[in-house]
């Protein structure tokens, strides 16, 4: 009888580990591109760091979920999910992203040029070193361009060369 207690309570999974297994299943899920599993990773990952802002897996989760927020026509809450993790995760390898991401949202989500030109001089400042410090530059550079515009300003400058 008490192998089988101890058998039962091994069984048993945490809260915390409950909720990884439900976003690892939605994650890997056959309908991962519904509105409807979208919806759900976005709720799960944000629940999780909620319950959980100490575990190592947090900036990730709110990573996701603010790329998830896309989706869903939620792209405010997923910057305000982007700023969370600059401000209580500073040191993550999600921050960095995080601020280009929040540039990009601001450009092509919201088309909020001010902000996102901010966003994207900020990213500058910070991470001057930074892989896509030339995509944040070009995004400076062509703020509010219709496509025509810029593939004429290309054309240009290549007519130029």
């Amino acid at each position: 009888m008490l192998v089988g207690f101890v058998s039962i309570l091994f069984a048993c999974k945490s809260p915390k580990e409950e909720m990884i297994a439900q976003i690892t299943k939605l994650e890997n899920s056959d309908s991962s591109y519904s509105i409807s599993n979208i919806t759900d990773l976005y709720n799960n990952y944000s629940l999780f760091a909620d319950k959980y802002p100490d575990d190592e897996r947090t900036p990730e989760f709110l990573f996701k979920a603010a790329q998830q927020s896309n989706f869903i026509n939620k792209s405010k809450e997923g910057i305000a999910l982007l700023n969370k993790i600059i401000i209580d995760y500073p040191n993550s390898n999600f921050s960095e992203k995080a601020l280009f991401a929040i540039a990009f949202s601001y450009e092509n989500n919201l088309n909020d040029y001010e902000n996102a030109k901010k966003s994207y001089e900020s990213f500058l400042q910070k991470y001057p070193k930074s892989e896509l410090k030339d995509d944040a530059q070009l995004s400076i550079d062509n703020l509010g361009k219709t496509d025509e515009e810029f593939l004429k300003d290309i054309d240009n400058s290549k007519e130029e060369d």
